[in-house]
């Protein structure tokens, strides 16, 4: 396909491309991911990654888990009316992620000026397994 999926409105009243990697509902490689936020803004989206997600063998491949951690952190960062997008990503493997089901997680650390900061994780059962810092920027002029 040339062009994009387009776009479709979700709870929030975001627009949310459904090709995104992540959670497009017409992108097949999405797992996709629910994202669910918090009355305190803190979000979470926990999700199964089978084989379509492996790289070590019997793991997640290490930038599916920056790519889903981009994203959650992503998610703190981009209110209603307040568009941001990643600046840096620093992502810290504490160890392997088991294929299977993980939780990720994500809460703004602090707001200055049009920089969000945020951290987040990924963990399964036994505990963390990816940890990210990332600096989201809100651009002067909002996206049509």
């Amino acid at each position: 396909m040339p062009s994009s999926f387009g776009v479709r409105p979700v709870v929030d009243g975001q627009p949310v491309a459904s090709g995104n990697v992540l959670i497009g509902v017409r992108n097949p490689v999405a797992p996709p991911l629910t994202v669910h936020r918090n009355p305190a803004g803190a979000v979470w989206t926990d999700v199964t990654l089978g084989a379509a997600y492996e790289g070590p063998p019997g793991h997640v491949h290490g930038g599916v888990c920056a790519m889903i951690l981009d994203h959650v952190l992503g998610a703190t960062a981009h209110q209603p009316g307040r568009p941001a997008y990643t600046g840096t990503l620093t992502v810290r493997y504490v160890r392997g992620t088991p294929l299977g089901p993980v939780r990720a997680e994500a809460r703004v650390v602090r707001i200055d000026g049009v920089k969000t900061f945020a951290t987040g994780h990924i963990a399964d059962s036994r505990g963390v397994t990816v940890e990210a810092e990332g600096v989201f920027i809100t651009p002067a002029k909002a996206p049509r």
